[in-house]
C-alpha cells in the first residue's frame, strides 16, 4: 500500500478550483492514485509522461484537469507534484 501526499503547491491548486471540481478531483486522485494505482481501470486515465527526467505521470481527470505525479518506491507514496486545467497542462509537459 502506498501514501498519498500531496504537496503545497498542489493543495494550493486544488483550493483555487470551484468546491465541486476540487471535490471531483480529490475523489479520483484518491481512486486511481490509491486502488488503481498499479492496477489498470477505464476511469484512471494515467500515463507516464515520456522522456520526463524524474519518471512523472500524469492523470487526467474528467478531462477537464491534469495531475502530476511521482511514484516513490523505496517510501512507498505516491507525491502529487501539481494540478492544472487540461490545456495549461500541456505546456507543463516538457518540465518534468
Amino acid at each position: 500500500m502506498y501514501n498519498l501526499f500531496i504537496t503545497e503547491k498542489a493543495q494550493k491548486q486544488v483550493l483555487k478550483l470551484s468546491e465541486e471540481d476540487a471535490q471531483h478531483v480529490k475523489e479520483v486522485i484518491s481512486l486511481c492514485l490509491g486502488k488503481y494505482l498499479k492496477k489498470p481501470s477505464k476511469r484512471c486515465n494515467k500515463k507516464l509522461l515520456e522522456g520526463s527526467k524524474y519518471e512523472t505521470y500524469r492523470l487526467h481527470v474528467s478531462m477537464t484537469h491534469t495531475v502530476f505525479y511521482r511514484i516513490d518506491e523505496i517510501e512507498k507514496r505516491v507525491i502529487v507534484i501539481e494540478v492544472r486545467g487540461i490545456n495549461q497542462a500541456h505546456s507543463k509537459y516538457g518540465v518534468f
